[in-house]
């Protein structure tokens, strides 16, 4: 694969204040993301809960609310080589910082406090020895393989004015993420094709499995790409990328002012219109929360009525996996006392062990020290249908109001979807 150079901002959100400017030699912007995060001593690649836009010119941008942190990858003209030297072929990618962004390097891992002790100096280019190298199949000998799982189009209606493409494929081998992103790129540039003489708002998204699935994959997509013709770019996420971390990364810097997260809910919550089901849409707001609301553990509640519990339909952040599915009685703990509340109402514990409906076996997350917790009711026209539960908010502990007023509009968006595919009440 042929290497590119490019050019890595990385600044405030919210800000022109520039934190890291770089250079590096690698033949994706997910690797250049790999070396850049790994010569300014983080580890990964696009960081939980960040939005990602690629631009038609290949601008990458990635907003990340929980850092504070906004980086830009751009692709840059390859430094030429003098007369009669020839230019070796990088085979690891290499990063070149300009002089002021090394004195700004402290500016920019101050707010982020390590969980690990640092690891020991290492010689100059040692410290890429853990980027990943591509080592998959080439992109072309994976098309082929290419098994198309599932579909779903929608044309405009009453309710919907939009054109809706889906498409779900899986590629049953070993794929690395910047392989699957551009692969599922050229499938959302056919879909687009398809629609190109269509008249109205068009959304089209792509998801690529590394496994074949019938009714529910094992695991998350690959990647995801979507397409919304209202915005400049595409979005890309790496679902089982963030899948496979449960630790949320602890940040000092403020959230965004409340509006500014107000309007990205709005935005995002257009998407409860193509989710086919009430998980898909619990999944949906337990991911947009986390991004807006930043904290420790998010879950999403069911209300069994055959059972009377409230089960785990979607979790996030630490203890997600062994509390996937779980039931809890519905008059239990603070989680019963929550359930009891009216339309937008909240309850929000700043030392919730404290309190003496605090009960461990329903209100305790494992792996957590649990502080403080907020509760959220799902609510429609005076149903209960679950609860949304966040414990110890990143970076501050407490839930602020304003954090409760993003909750309460984020609530409301899956309640009246969750209300839609319930059954009907039956007569009393």
């Amino acid at each position: 694969m042929a290497t590119k150079h490019w050019k890595v901002l990385i600044s405030r959100l919210g800000t022109s204040d520039s934190l890291y400017e770089g250079t590096v030699d690698a033949p994706t912007w997910p690797t250049a993301l790999q070396a850049t995060r790994s010569a300014i001593g983080e580890d990964g690649g696009v960081p939980d809960g960040a939005s990602c836009n690629v631009s038609p010119d290949g601008v990458v941008t990635i907003h990340d609310s929980r850092a504070q942190r906004r980086y830009l990858l751009a692709p840059a003209q390859t430094p030429k080589a003098p007369p009669g030297t020839k230019r070796p072929a990088p085979s690891l990618p290499k990063v070149e910082a300009t002089a002021s962004a090394q004195a700004r390097r402290a500016a920019l891992i101050h707010p982020t406090p390590a969980r690990n002790p640092a690891p020991p100096s290492v010689s100059p280019g040692a410290g890429f020895a853990n980027v990943p190298r591509p080592s998959g199949p080439p992109p072309t000998a994976i098309e082929n393989k290419l098994i198309l799982l599932a579909t779903r189009e929608e044309q405009p209606t009453g309710s919907s004015p939009l054109h809706f493409r889906e498409r779900m494929y899986a590629v049953p081998l070993p794929i690395e993420a910047g392989t699957a992103e551009k692969l599922a790129t050229k499938l959302l540039r056919e879909a687009q094709d398809e629609l190109r003489e269509q008249r109205g708002a068009k959304f089209v998204r792509i998801e690529l499995f590394d496994h074949v699935w019938r009714s529910r994959p094992d695991r998350p997509a690959v990647v995801r790409v979507e397409w919304k013709d209202w915005n400049k770019g595409i979005d890309i996420e790496f679902p089982l990328q963030d899948d496979t971390r449960e630790e949320p990364r602890v940040s000092s810097v403020p959230p965004p002012a409340t509006e500014d997260r107000l309007s990205v809910a709005f935005e995002a919550c257009q998407d409860l219109l193509f989710l086919k089901n009430r998980a898909e849409a619990l999944e949906f707001g337990v991911h947009l929360l986390e991004e807006l609301v930043p904290s420790e553990a998010t879950a999403a509640f069911l209300l069994d009525i055959n059972t009377d519990e409230f089960r785990v339909v979607a979790a996030r952040g630490t203890g997600a996996r062994a509390r996937q599915g779980k039931g809890f009685p519905s008059s239990a703990g603070l989680l019963g006392a929550a359930s009891g509340l009216a339309d937008h109402a909240v309850l929000v514990l700043a030392h919730a062990q404290k309190d003496p409906r605090f009960r461990e076996d329903v209100d305790g997350i494992p792996g957590l020290d649990v502080r403080a917790l907020l509760y959220r009711p799902l609510i429609h026209k005076g149903r209960l249908f679950g609860l949304l539960q966040l414990a110890n908010g990143v970076g501050r502990g407490m839930f602020s109001e304003a954090d409760c007023e993003v909750v309460d509009y984020v609530t409301q968006q899956l309640s009246a979807f969750v209300a839609r595919g319930a059954a009907p009440r039956a007569a009393g």
